[in-house]
């Protein structure tokens, strides 16, 4: 065991007066009182939902949900690793203990709720159409009767589609593709949760005037973390963060963060 000057100290002061067993005594009882190193959480996230989660121009993953459990992590006392999983995959990953947690922007739904634990919720959003500005004939869904819809692979939004009568869903794994091909005349429309909508048609010079969203939202979501149906203990500390977290302004200040820019309020 490495020592440093005060150590050094320390262990001959013991020497002096209790001999060498002295100086074992002293090693094993700094061994006993050295800090613990914190849990790892291994959190997987899908980083192509910006803002929520992404990769920026710096190689970089950020958004509102990373930046979120990083600050639950520093109040609930765990480290964080973080893995990029394609969303078709994230949910058996979960189920097959590979990471801890999801944090992708979740919506809590019954049937997930069976398998899973999830945290209490921590954002509100919608289901949102969109179109090309020059679609003023349409309003909602049924109004693109016989043409393509785009949404991300097994999300609300492509349930959605897939459930409307007449309307055909092109699923996709990262919706920025879609937005392309929305702009490009190849879909008729695309569905989406309220944050990315905004992100993509409020928030972005290349779409802001070629896209727009049209109707109401098609329903309030909420949500939240997933996590190992395993790990209540994981859950209790994310709980109790999150709920400091809101009560001291630090959630409106994250919101302020990476929607302000945008015009974006939760539903």
């Amino acid at each position: 065991m490495r020592l440093d000057a005060v150590g050094s100290v320390v262990v001959r002061s013991v020497v002096m007066r209790y001999g060498v067993l002295g100086v074992l005594a002293c090693a094993i009882a700094t061994v006993g009182t050295e800090a613990q190193e914190p849990d790892l959480v291994r959190v997987a996230t899908d980083a192509t939902w910006p803002p929520m989660e992404y990769i920026d121009r710096d190689r970089r993953l950020v958004g509102f949900d990373i930046d979120l459990i990083n600050e639950i992590a520093s109040r609930a006392g765990f480290r964080v690793e973080f893995e990029n999983v394609s969303w078709e995959g994230i949910f058996a990953g979960l189920l097959a203990d590979r990471y801890d947690m999801i944090a992708s922007s979740v919506t809590i739904l019954p049937e997930r709720a069976e398998v899973m634990l999830f945290s209490r919720p921590y954002f509100d959003a919608a289901q949102y159409l969109v179109v090309r500005n020059e679609r003023g004939d349409v309003r909602t869904l049924a109004d693109l009767t016989g043409e393509e819809v785009g949404a991300q692979i097994a999300t609300t939004g492509a349930r959605l589609v897939d459930r409307t009568p007449g309307v055909t869903v092109r699923s996709y794994d990262d919706l920025g593709l879609a937005v392309e091909d929305l702009a490009q005349g190849r879909l008729g429309g695309i569905v989406a949760d309220v944050a990315i909508v905004e992100y993509f048609v409020l928030g972005n010079d290349r779409y802001g005037d070629r896209l727009m969203v049209v109707g109401r939202p098609y329903a309030i979501e909420r949500y939240g973390f997933a996590i190992r149906i395993d790990r209540p203990d994981l859950k209790a500390k994310i709980d109790a963060a999150l709920g400091a977290i809101e009560r001291d302004g630090t959630m409106a200040r994250l919101r302020r963060r990476w929607f302000e820019h945008t015009g974006f309020s939760a539903p």
